[in-house]
Order: structure tokens, then sequence, then C-alpha cells
């Protein structure tokens, strides 16, 4: 397979886009902000959107930015050609069409939406403008590496292991000197509140208990990203997503979600997230077991910008003398530069987006599957 390049622009000098971050939180200041700053060759960064006034304020000075802005509409005024979207989650769906119903391109971070009706309205609305899901991890070098090698002679794969154990992000972002906003209009936290509740409510079809709420987030907002990884790498091996879940489970009241799909010749994917705050080490490992060999993919907090995924390859022959271990060693590229180089070329050269809404929606389905089977059988084991 040859080398992707799916973010880079043909262009040696490539059109300049003007564009807005809308929601300047956790993901925006330690993602995208700097990012689209590190990307001033391709992006014109205009604005600042959080509802936030300290938050917005201090994001635009420290990168320079001209607008600081209370809403989306104020940003959408100022003539923007894309918008990265970075709010809470219950606030994706509408401001993914407000920005589509502008004329704007979309970058929305994960997950895209909340239900499968919301995904189909941004379906609908999409035209030919580009609508780019926040999956930064299929940007990663190593990851396509690990495709490169599972793709470069017929394999077969028995087992995909996806485990994260997630301390949660502070201590990978202490050092950032980010700004909480700690204005943010006791209102506007409220609306957000009870949008993600009534979508746990739509996706049961039954009033949720607080167990249950967490672990609809862990599902949609923590393990979305090992699915996405898990489709990408078995989408490479020409196997249909999503697949029929097979079990799945919550534990420690929702902080931990699990699920299983049977793969094609008697296989099995399994993913699980924890949420282990008493540990700080994150760590995410992404195991294809193969007949010929064990590929195994490392991920460090996202956070740690530059910081690089480990493949570790194992093949033998069969006795313990031929085993081989390759380190591959790919890059310190930066992921989140990547997603954004990528959302860029998508626009200015019409190259086709990886993480794109009907993929987003393929994720969306398979967690939605998982969290009910979850849900199911935790009623009858309690």
């Amino acid at each position: 397979m040859p080398p992707d390049t799916s973010h880079e622009s043909l262009d040696s000098s490539p059109t300049r886009l003007r564009v807005g971050l809308f929601g300047a939180g956790l993901v925006g200041q330690a993602g995208h902000a700097p990012s689209l700053w590190e990307e001033r060759e391709r992006f014109d960064f205009v604005a600042v959107a959080d509802a936030s006034p300290s938050v917005r304020h201090s994001v635009a000075a420290r990168y320079g930015v001209p607008h600081a802005c209370a809403t989306l509409e104020d940003a959408l005024s100022l003539g923007l050609d894309a918008i990265v979207i970075a709010v809470p989650d219950p606030a994706h769906r509408g401001a993914v069409l407000t920005a589509l119903d502008a004329g704007v391109h979309v970058f929305c971070e994960k997950p895209l939406a909340l239900s499968l009706a919301e995904c189909d309205e941004i379906l609908a609305a999409r035209g030919d403008l580009v609508v780019q899901c926040g999956y930064m991890k299929l940007y990663d070098p190593a990851l396509q590496r690990m495709v490169e090698r599972l793709t470069e002679g017929p394999v077969e794969l028995v087992y995909l292991s996806v485990e994260v154990n997630d301390p949660d992000q502070a201590p990978f972002v202490d050092h950032l000197g980010l700004v909480v906003g700690r204005d943010v209009p006791q209102g506007l936290i409220d609306e957000m509140k009870d949008r993600g509740r009534r979508a746990v409510r739509e996706a049961l079809g039954a009033e949720p208990d607080a167990a249950q709420v967490r672990a609809f987030e862990a599902y949609l907002g923590s393990l979305v990203h090992d699915v996405s990884l898990a489709h990408h790498l078995l989408r490479a091996l020409d196997v249909t997503a999503p697949l029929p879940t097979v079990d799945a489970a919550y534990f420690d009241g929702g902080r931990g979600v699990s699920l299983s799909w049977t793969l094609p010749g008697d296989g099995r994917a399994h993913l699980e997230h924890l949420n282990l705050p008493g540990v700080a080490d994150y760590r995410e490992r992404v195991t294809a077991y193969c007949r010929d060999r064990i590929l195994e993919l490392t991920f460090p907090s996202p956070y740690l910008r530059h910081h690089p995924t480990r493949l570790v390859e194992r093949h033998s022959d069969g006795t313990v003398a031929g085993l081989e271990t390759i380190d591959h060693r790919v890059s310190y590229e930066e992921a989140f530069r990547n997603e954004l180089r990528a959302f860029h070329a998508a626009i200015t050269t019409g190259v086709p987006v990886r993480a794109s809404v009907e993929a987003a929606r393929d994720d969306l389905a398979a967690l939605l599957d998982g969290f009910r089977l979850a849900v199911s059988r935790h009623r009858r084991v309690a």
C-alpha cells in the first residue's frame, strides 16, 4: 500500500481558508487552537466563539485571533470558509446544521451526533460541503503503518482487542495553562445537561438512572474513538462495519464500558474503556492477533503533543528462535494537525474525507447497539 497522503495539500502554496473555532474548552484549547495557529499557511484563524467571555478573550489573545465572539452566529457573520466545532456533545447537531445552512464547511468533534436521526439530518443538509468528524487518531502515522502491515499480504485476523485505561485529562494538561470558563451562563449549562439526558432517554425509551447516563456518555464520548479505530482497521481488511454486537457491559457505575463483535471466520473483537483517575497513566492499546503476526499499537494521552504512538510487530516461524520483534518508530507528526490538514485538503482539492459523516454514523450505530445491550444485560443481572 502506498504512503497515505490524504492530509497533504496538492498545491505547494495551499489556499488559505478563513476559519473559526466554536467551543474553546479542553479539546479546543489543548488540541485545535494551537493546531490552527501552527497551520497558519492553510488557515487564517479569524474567530474564537465561546459562551465564556473569559475563555474566548483569553484564547483569542493567546493566538492573535482578531475576533472573540459570543455565539456561533456571530462568528459565521464574519464570512468564514470553515468552522471547527468543539462544544459539548449535545450541541453538536445544532451547530453543524447552523454552519451548513450558512454555507460553511464543518469540522466537528466526536461524536458527530447523539442519535442516528441527527446523523441523517446532517447527511441531508451536507450537500456539496465538507463535513469531517474529529477522529484525530485516524490520522496518526503509526496507525497508518499498522494498516499498511495488515494489508501487505493475506492476513487472517483472529482477535482484535482495544483496551483503554483513562485517568481523565488533568495529569496531561496541567502544564498547558488552560483557561477554565467559570462564567458560562448557568442556563446554558442546564440546557446541555437536559439535552444530554433527553438523548439517553430517547436511546433507551425510558427514563435513565445516573449510572446509565454515565454509561451513555462513556460509550459515545470515550469508546467512540476506539470504535472508529476498530472500524477503520476492519474496513482496511474488507470487513463491512458496523458488525452485530454480541456482548456489551457497563460497570463501575457506568464509568467502565465494553462491547464485542463477531468477526468473519469465527474471530472476535473486544473493546473496553476504563476510567481510572487514581492512576495517572493513560494508555490505549490496539492489538491485532493474526495467524502469522501480532501487531500492537500503543497510544499516549492525546494531549501530549508530538508524543509518538508506538507500533510493535511480532512474528515467527513457530519456534522461539524464529521470533522476531520489530519496533516501528514512525513519526513525531501531531495527529491533531494531520486531521486539520486532511480537512483543508478535502475542501481545497476534493480529497475524500476519511472521518466522514457516513463513517461516524456507523460508529454511532455500533455504540448505541452496545449501550442498549449493556443496559439490558445489567438489568437482568440486577
